[in-house]
């Protein structure tokens, strides 16, 4: 997703284990297919398999690995059937040490190699001349030293792995109550930890220097998932600077679209993790309304809405709806793009982003953060489309003011 297939496939070979990585062209049955800011590709990843570990479980971790690479996901894979079952399965094959010592064809070129080592050459007076017993073509029993599987793996012979990597959304739906606040963001009195805070404030220091403006900062609060019981590893700590925008300037959206670039360019630019949760930082007049059951104050180190467990009914057939309608927009989005309908595309990028944001707004003000439009909004944010749709409204304001005139 973004970024460069060179790169991806670099990143894979840097994985402990793995030795080379290739494209699976179309014409031998792969697919390699652009989606625009995405990219569909069949790779064929070689790796080395250490004594002692069972060649299911490496390939398998192995995939949890790639899948963990920014930007990429793993939709299957698989290995390749024996050769006895290629044409069954259009191609593929999987090959284990017992089909490959006891190939016929390298029996064959065992005894053609031994008789001309043993029985031809200049030196027709050498004692192998008179060698007469053959050696019976046998390997080592599967599991010996230097042996190309394990016996365990060996009778899997013939079990085809083909395993889908959860279904499409699959994680995305992770909503649950815990028990507790994230107990490495949070102490047993619910206050940010003392190193936490100075990470988080050193990051907002680093953030105002870049605007190379004054601003009088308010308060500094953490909001969001991270600041309740709802919280997840997909959960950001999302950082919110309070000013006072007429403060800078009388023409308040003027301002508010000033901070919005600055923030949104910061955050693209850093992947900065506290404790494994990314720090988005947002920019937010002191006097617009904050709706959400769970903000801290970073400055008077206190809750200013502490955050309540409650079991919440999640309508998530009505989110999952919602997120599928939109990705079908932002999807019709791309196509104006890669089109070169860039007046259309940043017009239609910026309806969307306004109806996402008022179907937010009001399932927030009305059922709160369990709401289907938020739940909808989270989703759209984990599966990367949010940053798809800005990244494609960028790029159109960009193509749009850059044509002659």
């Amino acid at each position: 997703m973004g970024g460069s297939r060179d790169e991806t496939k670099n990143d894979i070979r840097a994985i402990p284990e793995i030795l080379t990585v290739t494209l699976v062209e179309q014409e031998k049955g792969g697919v390699q297919r652009d989606l625009g800011t995405k990219y569909l590709s069949t790779l064929k990843v070689h790796a080395r398999k250490p004594k002692d570990v069972n060649k299911t479980n490496l390939m398998r971790k192995l995939v949890i690995l790639i899948s963990n690479l920014r930007g990429v996901s793993v939709l299957r894979y698989k290995e390749r059937p024996p050769k006895q079952r290629r044409k069954a399965f259009r191609g593929t094959y999987k090959i284990t040490e017992r089909d490959y010592q006891k190939s016929p064809a390298r029996k064959i070129r065992l005894r053609r190699n031994y008789n001309r080592l043993t029985k031809g050459g200049p030196n027709k007076g050498g004692p192998f001349k008179r060698v007469k017993d053959d050696p019976e073509w046998k390997s080592a029993p599967p599991g010996a030293a230097g042996g190309l599987e394990e016996a365990e793996a060996l009778d899997k012979l013939y079990e085809d792995i083909l395993i889908k990597i959860g279904d499409e959304h699959e994680g995305l739906m992770a909503f649950d109550v815990q028990s507790d606040l994230n107990q490495q963001i949070w102490d047993k009195d619910d206050k940010v930890y003392a190193g936490v805070k100075s990470a988080l404030m050193g990051i907002i220091d680093e953030f105002l220097e870049g605007l190379e403006i004054d601003v009088d900062v308010k308060d500094i609060i953490i909001t969001g998932s991270i600041a309740n019981y709802n919280w997840s590893k997909y959960s950001d700590i999302d950082l919110h600077i309070l000013i006072d925008f007429k403060d800078v300037n009388d023409n308040e959206l003027m301002v508010k679209k000033f901070f919005d670039a600055v923030r949104s360019r910061w955050n693209k630019l850093h992947d900065i993790r506290i404790k494994g949760h990314e720090a988005e930082i947002y920019v937010q007049d002191e006097h617009e309304p904050h709706t959400s059951t769970g903000v801290y104050s970073l400055m008077k180190d206190e809750w200013l809405v502490k955050p309540q467990k409650i079991k919440p009914e999640i309508d998530k057939k009505t989110a999952q709806k919602k997120m599928n309608s939109l990705i079908k927009e932002i999807d019709k989005l791309n196509s104006f793009y890669y089109n070169g309908f860039y007046e259309q595309s940043l017009s239609m990028a910026a309806h969307i982003k306004e109806k996402i944001s008022r179907m937010r707004k009001s399932g927030l003000e009305r059922t709160g953060i369990y709401s289907p439009e938020n739940l909808a909004f989270k989703m759209l944010r984990r599966s990367g489309d949010i940053e798809k749709l800005f990244d494609i409204y960028t790029k159109s304001y960009d193509k749009v003011f850059s044509l002659d005139q």
